[in-house]
């Protein structure tokens, strides 16, 4: 596989993430470090992909710890994996903007909105799930967008793994590494 070939697999899959629920890499881990150094890692959903920019998208609560977390350190990683093919995705992004999506708020299904609405931020200590309260005329709603910057790729493959890494700044023209 050359590696003009394994960037545009990677996008394909990417695109691919937004088109089908059950794809692999629709729900991916992202990593963020906090004012003190300490990594935090969560599952989040990839909502949009531009191939051309390499621009990921995710929605989150504005008051989330992610949120606070790419204010004070703007870089993160990205993992996906899919299971089937055995291959790994690893993308270093630069947190571009925090968006407030009122208009997009409001075209959300009614069980959509309590996920951005609750009164206390998410993270807080309560006694028991029931007793969350919702305030949904004030909604925390945000789009937060990644540029991709370094991009590694790994294919699980006998007799030979396929390991290969890119970068912006080589204009993503990629080199194979041992894997």
């Amino acid at each position: 596989m050359t590696l003009e070939n394994i960037l545009i697999d990677c996008k394909k899959q990417l695109t691919g993430a937004l088109n089908y629920k059950k794809h692999p890499f629709r729900y991916f881990t992202l990593a963020s470090t906090s004012k003190d150094g300490i990594p935090s890692l969560r599952t989040v959903v990839l909502r949009d992909f531009c191939p051309k920019k390499f621009l990921l998208t995710i929605f989150t609560d504005a008051r989330s710890k992610k949120v606070e977390e790419f204010k004070s350190n703007k870089m993160g990683k990205l993992l996906f994996y899919d299971t089937s093919r055995l291959i790994q995705i690893i993308i270093e992004v630069k947190m571009i903007e925090v968006i407030n999506l009122d208009n997009h708020f409001k075209t959300l299904p009614e069980p959509s909105k309590k996920d951005y609405t609750s009164i206390t931020k998410p993270g807080t200590k309560i006694q028991s799930p029931d007793k969350v309260k919702y305030n949904y005329s004030q909604n925390y709603f945000r789009k937060i967008i990644f540029q991709a910057v370094n991009l590694e790729y790994l294919k699980l493959k006998r007799p030979t793994h396929i390991r290969a890494t890119f970068s912006s700044e080589d204009k993503w023209k990629g080199s194979y590494l041992v894997p």
